[in-house]
């Protein structure tokens, strides 16, 4: 009976740690007004160069939060990708990643993104902005600066062409 409760504990630490292995620290929201924006940011890309989000007003934009360590962020990207190459002539339409916590350069490069990437900072103010609670978090942005959904989960290719449809 005692190597059943030991088992059963076992598998429940296990499995605590793969759930909030998803999950970034809770939030603390802390909007940043700008005139047309919702909720505006400046955060550095992977390159060390400044990108602020209400330079880009008059696009529409998707802001998908992800971590490194994270499999339905992992299982996200190619879809992404897609959407990005898909709309990357035009310049009609953003695909941002914002990554939370450490190893985002390595997931960038092992993931093969090709979607602009940020880096959230040490206290995750952005993620805190928007109200990440888990990842993949994505968020649609009207060419106004309106949020228009936010979904915390993996989207399909066709469930993130319905929303990009909704902020044109």
């Amino acid at each position: 009976m005692k190597k059943l409760f030991l088992l059963i504990m076992a598998l429940c630490i296990v499995v605590l740690l793969a759930v909030t292995g998803c999950m970034p620290t809770p939030p603390t929201p802390t909007p940043t007004p700008t005139p047309g924006m919702e909720k505006d940011f400046t955060l550095l890309d992977l390159n060390g160069r400044s990108f602020t989000l209400s330079d880009h007003l008059g696009k529409p934009i998707v802001l998908c939060f992800f971590m490194s360590n994270c499999p339905a962020c992992k299982s996200e990207v190619p879809h992404l990708n897609s959407v990005h190459q898909k709309y990357a002539d035009s310049e009609e339409l953003m695909v941002i990643g914002i990554g939370i916590r450490a190893g985002i350069a390595e997931f960038v490069q092992s993931q093969g993104i090709q979607y602009l990437v940020l880096q959230d900072d040490e206290d995750e103010t952005v993620s805190d902005l928007y109200g990440v609670g888990s990842v993949p978090h994505n968020v649609f942005i009207d060419r106004q600066g309106k949020i228009t959904r936010q979904i915390s989960r993996s989207l399909s290719e066709s469930e993130l062409e319905q929303y990009i449809n909704e902020i044109f």
